[in-house]
């Protein structure tokens, strides 16, 4: 598979939260030939993981081939999903957002290359190379501003009253600062399409759910699509729910801040007819919706290194890549709470597929996803390999050694995303090879003549580009992954002094056990246990950070309020700032009490320890 991070709006201690508790799931060997077989095999699993309901479309050039639902979208009523019923469509809400834009570049009214200074001064954004690379249009529709993505706290508003236009952008202030130049690296974050529902209002005229409602759903054929932030109690919407000891659990229709990064509501109707559209270069019934040069605009990365380099497979205007089969499928993929969602097609095949589930389970959606993508893909060759060529050892020399991923998205944990996606870039006889250190290794083989494009073992398309940036360094792209070029010592000891901080961090737990005992037995001064103790308070706070993390995600797809979580996690945080700064403060004004050379090397370890992930953690905006 490629070399991906996988943090997606929130945590790494999240994500793999989530992978210890997803059930493994595949499709079976044999691919469904018929529609009545896969909705079979579809249906025999959703009993199985416990699937409330789910709408799904399937469409050619010419037909839809099927749209309509599985299950049901109120349990309790029994109530049976049909075409018509509404999904929440999460970050698929992007791809639409960006059709709007479009249309107001099409009337004249916003060009791709303003500036987000010229167009609204009144969003509150830092970049220190506006000068020279000034935050664009564009760039929020790729994700190329260099802004972090919103924080798991910031998923929903759980505060029961709408927020103006401005608020809902405001809300993220701290989230808008360009980390790198706008321009050079993709980094998805919602919070580019917050700002842009703001900018289609202000430009349009229009509340965004309105014009997208006129201007976008409509023309496209899309009748109950809409991203209103809260049900309307009509009945048309599809409960959200999770399977949970035993019964299904409802989730609440819980609104974001604003309608333009997750509020899509749509129906397999609406999906059939627009995915249907699409595969006929946006020529609808009612005529061409927006030009075929505006279609292949939003399906062409333009803005970072790696789109100036050739590498045309990620993420455009709010349309990622994604590869099924051996083929490219442009689209978008979504997750909010009670939701999973898809809509993918190819236009050169003329195939695309669309689906949501009224459950949060990510086995499921990976099962489904692989099923029906075969389905469509059954009566297709796979394409031919991708020619590969010798290593030029010449032209690849000055790109060997150690990287280090530098465009993560998070604000908090992407010290941790960068961390953990570290490699060592090495030839290997005509190949080159890869070592994710701590992790494993794979293989990536020359596909041109430059011995400068690759693709990786697990991958059909070429998706690796070695390339210098603007200063002259090499850097090495991996789809939208971005990584820069860094020392051996570097890699290596950053990797060992934090697990090294963590083994030593978790002794002082050991270590205050047994200085309370002595303390108990007489053993131990009192003017001594303070100093003692110190390391394992600061060891606290930080398993309280933990713990409060490892329940964030369940009240993410559960769309329970977060505001408990985010009070642990500040005690937490502030009881390991505190101290840590205390234990500092005593090793040196108590160091001649403590006449042990053991003792004292043991505190010096663990006030380093402290103080290593304190400084990470002030560095990455969490104080």
């Amino acid at each position: 598979m490629a070399l991906r991070t996988t943090l997606f709006s929130c945590t790494l201690a999240i994500f793999l939260i989530t992978i210890l508790r997803v059930e493994p799931a595949s499709a079976e060997e044999s691919v469904p030939t018929t529609l009545s077989d896969l909705k079979a095999r579809l249906e025999t699993e959703m009993q199985r993981q416990h699937i409330a309901g789910m709408m799904m479309t399937i469409v050619n050039r010419d037909s839809i081939l099927f749209s309509g639902g599985i299950g049901y979208t109120d349990i309790d009523k029994k109530t049976p999903v049909t075409e018509k019923h509404l999904f929440r469509g999460a970050s698929i809400t992007k791809l639409f957002v960006a059709l709007g834009i479009m249309n107001l570049v099409k009337d004249g009214k916003l060009k791709v290359n303003a500036k987000l200074k010229d167009i609204a001064p009144e969003i509150p954004f830092e970049n220190q190379w506006e000068t020279t690379n000034p935050v664009t249009i564009e760039e929020l529709m790729e994700h190329t501003t260099g802004f972090s993505d919103k924080s798991p706290f910031q998923e929903y508003n759980f505060t029961g009253h709408p927020y103006t236009k401005i608020e809902s952008v405001k809300v993220f202030e701290d989230c808008m600062t360009s980390k790198w130049k706008p321009g050079e690296r993709h980094s998805y974050s919602s919070v580019n399409y917050a700002i842009l529902d703001y900018i289609t209002g202000k430009v349009s005229g229009q509340p965004t759910p309105k014009y997208l409602q006129e201007r976008v759903f409509k023309p496209l054929g899309m009748p109950y699509a809409n991203v209103d932030l809260t049900d309307d109690g009509s009945g048309r919407y599809s409960k959200g729910y999770v399977w949970k000891q035993g019964n299904f659990q409802l989730v609440p229709h819980q609104p974001a801040f604003n309608a333009g990064y997750s509020s899509l509501n749509v129906s397999a109707q609406d999906f059939a007819h627009v995915l249907k559209n699409y595969l006929n270069d946006w020529k609808t019934p009612s005529g061409q919706f927006l030009s075929k040069d505006i279609l292949e605009a939003t399906e062409t990365p333009h803005s970072y290194l790696s789109a100036g380099g050739g590498l045309k497979n990620t993420y455009a205007y709010g349309n990622e890549a994604n590869e099924l089969g051996g083929h490219i499928f442009r689209g978008h993929r979504g997750a909010i709470g009670g939701f999973l969602s898809a809509f993918l097609y190819n236009r050169h095949l003329g195939l695309g597929y669309a689906f949501a589930l009224n459950t949060h389970n990510e086995a499921f959606y990976q099962f489904a996803d692989q099923l029906i993508s075969e389905f469509v893909l059954r009566n297709i060759h796979k394409p031919d390999a991708t020619l590969r060529y010798p290593l030029n050892t010449v032209v690849v020399k000055p790109y060997l050694g150690y990287y280090r991923l530098s465009n993560p998205s998070q604000m908090y944990t992407g010290f941790f995303e960068s961390l953990t996606n570290t490699i060592n870039v090495e030839p290997a006889g005509n190949e080159m090879r890869v070592q994710i250190l701590s992790r494993g290794a794979m293989t990536w083989q020359a596909v041109d003549k430059t011995g400068l494009k690759y693709k990786n073992q697990y991958a059909a398309k070429p998706q690796i580009l070695f390339l210098k940036d603007s200063d002259n360094n090499p850097v090495i792209t991996d789809g939208a992954l971005y990584f820069k070029k860094t020392t051996a010592l570097a890699a290596w000891a950053s990797i060992l002094f934090f697990a090294f901080s963590g083994l030593i961090l978790i002794s002082t737990l050991v270590f205050g056990v047994v200085n309370i005992f002595l303390f108990i037995l007489k053993k131990l001064p009192c003017n001594q246990l303070l100093i003692r103790l110190s390391p394992t308070l600061a060891t606290i706070g930080l398993v309280i950070i933990l713990l409060s993390i490892s329940q964030l995600f369940d009240h993410m797809r559960e769309a329970v309020s977060t505001k408990g979580i985010f009070m642990i996690w500040s005690i937490g945080k502030f009881l390991y700032a505190i101290f840590t700064l205390l234990t500092l403060s005593l090793l040196t004004f108590r160091w001649k009490y403590l006449n042990s050379k053991v003792l004292k090397t043991y505190l010096i370890l663990a006030t380093l320890s402290s103080w290593y992930l304190f400084v990470i953690f002030l560095f990455n905006d969490w104080y």
